[in-house]
């Protein structure tokens, strides 16, 4: 079957396969309460500039905010509950607090005083990984997996499909390495390989486990910096919500029109996270030819009218899902295109096209009405180059990151034509990501490895390269206030969001409330400029962070 004999059949509509389920009961916005007092240090004097971190866990909710002028904080707009409170300030922290009881339209009041030392400090690296810098080491010092119980199983068993590098670098909890090998167990079976027995399971995560433990023991407060935070670093906040589901990955987010965000979770569902309430509600994806455990989606992206695109991988199609009504619309991927049907990210064109990134060398187009897949390969595509983060330029013209490569790539949709350009950055891999346009049409790229920030002149092509403060902050996802014209971006590496403002070159960084947070895209409130929404992949987390000016 042809590209052209495509018909609209192949598009169904599908109700949700799961009715919405509700994770948190739902609560009125306006039954709110406060938190206010001030963070003293060991000797009884304010301090200003220091992280107070408040925690709901019966609502999975984590607040934070800053101390201000004589060492005073306010955390506002609290749902009702007991919540405990710590401080974290310089190389010191307060011990966590009795529980402090919120009511609605209440304000309670508690002191905190940094008397403990802070345990060390997490170094910036990938989530669960060792830092960038040993694992280059690791990769070259390291050719074997060290001795122990099951090295040669995992050997004969992982490594064709994973090289030892890979193994090497990772540093994971017994429960964490468990899932780890479930999740590739039925990789393994969709790939028709021999089914591991629940022996051989058991003998290759105990040997993981032991082989390749944390880097230290887990602490939440480990990458807030020692620094107290100042100038416009003093006006934030952070509200973030911790999934049910540990492991759902919730890898993007996406906002409505109406400030929902919307998360694509690796376990085959779509999530709304309500900033107005902050419930957190799933629905699950229609059955696929994949079976349960294979489920995983892709990079959502939501237009204007409230209708999302997503690559479904798995079940090797495309999905639409209308954000109000809760239905779905299903693309199959043609049978006579390669690569299959899953991707790294998605744009929408202004054209009512859909264009995602895929098969690590190329981009491929959906024209919906038409129901027709068009397929734009790379000019390096038989190297594989990569296929990452893409977005749309002011001319209309396709762009994309060649992660792999080191290039930018483009494509005109009217010819067909594609061009690549080399990134100017000679001091290592630049590893470009996520990208994005800001209101001149002008892109702006993440170099993850450079840890830098790259705006592209659409016209002349021009690539102009900018350094934040945080030198290996894991540049990853980039979303830009059009309105303003600040640049935001996540610093994956560091847990932090960081604003950047092309007319006078500063940069201000927003630390996030817990390590390993994994900001990884993000996404402005189209009902607030001023917050910006993440979604933690491996952490299960999603949230946002607000500037106060």
């Amino acid at each position: 079957m042809t590209i052209g004999n495509v018909t609209r059949s192949l598009a169904i509509e599908m109700a949700a396969g799961v009715a919405l389920i509700a994770v948190q009961a739902a609560q009125a916005a306006d039954d709110r309460g406060s938190v206010q007092g001030v963070v003293n240090n060991a000797s009884g004097q304010p301090v200003v500039g220091a992280f107070v971190k408040l925690k709901n866990d019966d609502r999975r909710l984590t607040f934070l905010v800053i101390s201000q002028d004589q060492g005073r904080f306010q955390a506002n707009d609290l749902p009702a509950g007991k919540y405990t409170v710590q401080s974290v300030g310089g190389q010191l922290q307060s011990s966590l607090s009795a529980p402090v009881s919120v009511t609605a339209g209440g304000s309670a009041k508690i002191d905190v005083a940094l008397t403990n030392a802070r345990g060390p400090l997490l170094a910036p690296a990938w989530p669960q990984r060792i830092p960038e810098a040993d694992a280059d080491k690791a990769s070259k010092d390291f050719k074997d997996l060290p001795a122990g119980d099951g090295k040669d199983l995992v050997a004969e068993k992982c490594t064709p499909c994973h090289d030892v590098q890979r193994i090497l670098v990772k540093r994971s909890d017994h429960d964490n390495w468990d899932h780890i090998v479930a999740r590739m167990k039925t990789r393994m079976a969709a790939a028709a390989f021999p089914v591991l027995s629940d022996a051989e399971t058991t003998s290759i995560v105990n040997y993981l486990a032991t082989s390749f433990k944390p880097v230290q023991p887990y602490d939440p407060n480990s990458r807030l910096p020692t620094a107290l935070m100042q100038g416009k670093a003093l006006h934030y906040r952070v509200v973030t919500y911790d999934l049910a589901d540990h492991y759902a990955e919730p890898h993007d987010v996406a906002m409505d029109p109406t400030g929902n965000a919307w998360v694509g979770e690796r376990a085959g569902k779509v999530g709304r996270f309500d900033p107005r309430t902050l419930e957190f509600t799933e629905v699950r994806t229609p059955p696929g030819p994949a079976a349960e455990d294979r489920q995983s989606l892709g990079n959502p992206q939501i237009d204007a009218h409230g209708i999302m695109w997503v690559p479904d991988g798995p079940n090797n199609r495309w999905l639409s899902f209308d954000t109000k009504t809760e239905k779905f619309l299903a693309f199959a991927w043609p049978k006579d295109l390669k690569g299959g049907a899953g991707g790294n990210s998605m744009a929408l064109h202004p054209d009512g096209s859909i264009w995602a990134t895929g098969a690590n060398r190329e981009v491929r187009r959906l024209r919906p009405d038409a129901v027709k897949f068009d397929v734009f390969p790379s000019p390096s595509a038989k190297s594989n180059p990569g296929a990452y983060g893409l977005a749309v330029a002011g001319d209309g013209s396709v762009w994309w990151a060649e992660d792999e490569a080191d290039k930018m790539a483009r494509v005109d949709p009217a010819t067909g034509q594609v061009e690549e350009f080399k990134i100017p950055y000679s001091e290592g891999h630049a590893f470009p990501r996520r990208m994005n346009t800001d209101a001149n049409g002008d892109l702006w790229v993440a170099l993850w490895e450079a840890g830098k920030l790259m705006k592209i002149d659409y016209k002349t092509k021009q690539m102009t390269i900018y350094t934040p403060p945080s030198k290996t902050g894991g540049n990853y996802s980039v979303i830009v206030d059009k309105k303003n014209n600040f640049i935001w971006v996540s610093e994956h590496q560091v847990d932090k969001v960081a604003r950047f403002d092309p007319k006078t070159e500063e940069w201000v960084e927003f630390p996030l409330p817990e390590a390993e947070s994994d900001p990884r895209r993000i996404d402005i409130d189209p009902m607030n400029a001023n917050r910006v929404f993440f979604s933690g992949n491996i952490a299960g987390r999603v949230g946002f962070v607000e500037y106060l000016p």
